[in-house]
């Protein structure tokens, strides 16, 4: 678990917990819903991913990575949202969102694993993809490839810039339909991903739905997928961490705007 330690004295200096988050961030989300799931209290620290403030030194010096989510409990920093999903669970046990079997705890871990996995090669492949999208600016490329550790993540990001290959789109859309068929045929005759309550499973998923149904996924073949999304979504932590944070445009607007937005910043910024 990536727990990590620090000496820099405006982060341990920080008391409680805060979380540095983005609005659209599906990792972002799940954190947040499970913090508000928990009913703990948590200090809002709003990244503006499009101005880049994830790559600004002091938030560097707090996820090595400048990838968002991160958390700060008592000046101590967590990284990765999976394994700040785990690291909660354990810091408050109650309401548990654990399975109290083994076989599903270990089904549980294998849901969140899978969505850590494959982050890059679908999730993120497919949103940057399908929409033309890139986080990055090239003028910026070459400072982001000196600071970022993961040059796995550089790669991702120049190529976002250059365009994805139809093909690794394609294999993209492929993966996670072969991971939307496994998950609707459990949700068919199921209420959960995993056991018969909440569980980290959901509160991990439920997000991709969010974002992938925004930017265009066709979900229409996975009905029970849409109706445990939906389910969920009456959820009063549900509106606070997730919806409360979703732009105020229709979600059917969403892709095509968000395809202008990154047609006009290709064409018009460095």
């Amino acid at each position: 678990m990536p727990v990590l330690n620090t000496n820099d004295p405006e982060v341990l200096k920080l008391e409680g917990l805060h979380l540095y988050h983005a609005d659209m961030s599906n990792c972002s989300m799940r954190v947040r819903w499970l913090l508000d799931e928990k009913g703990v209290k948590w200090t809002s620290h709003h990244l503006d991913l499009g101005r880049q403030e994830n790559l600004e030194d002091w938030y560097f010096r707090i996820n090595p990575k400048g990838l968002v989510p991160a958390l700060v409990d008592n000046g101590v920093p967590v990284t990765e949202s999976n394994d700040i999903l785990f690291y909660l669970e354990k810091k408050f046990p109650q309401p548990s969102f654990t399975p109290e079997g083994q076989t599903e705890q270990e089904a549980m871990n294998d849901w969140v694993d899978l969505a850590s996995r494959i982050h890059m090669k679908a999730i993120k492949t497919y949103v940057y993809g399908s929409t033309g999208g890139a986080s990055k600016k090239r003028s910026d490329m070459a400072r982001y490839a000196e600071v970022e550790p993961d040059k796995d993540l550089v790669k991702f990001h120049q190529k976002s810039l250059d365009g994805f290959p139809k093909e690794e789109v394609d294999a993209a859309v492929e993966l996670l339909k072969s991971v939307f068929a496994r998950m609707e045929a459990r949700l068919h005759d199921h209420e959960y991903l995993v056991g018969n309550r909440m569980s980290l499973a959901d509160i991990t998923w439920v997000p991709q739905h969010v974002l992938l149904s925004r930017v265009g996924f066709d979900f229409s073949p996975y009905p029970s997928i849409a109706a445990w999304a939906n389910r969920f979504s009456r959820r009063p932590a549900y509106k606070t961490a997730i919806i409360n944070w979703l732009p105020r445009i229709p979600p059917w607007l969403f892709g095509p705007l968000m395809r202008l937005v990154f047609w006009w910043r290709r064409r018009f910024s460095g």
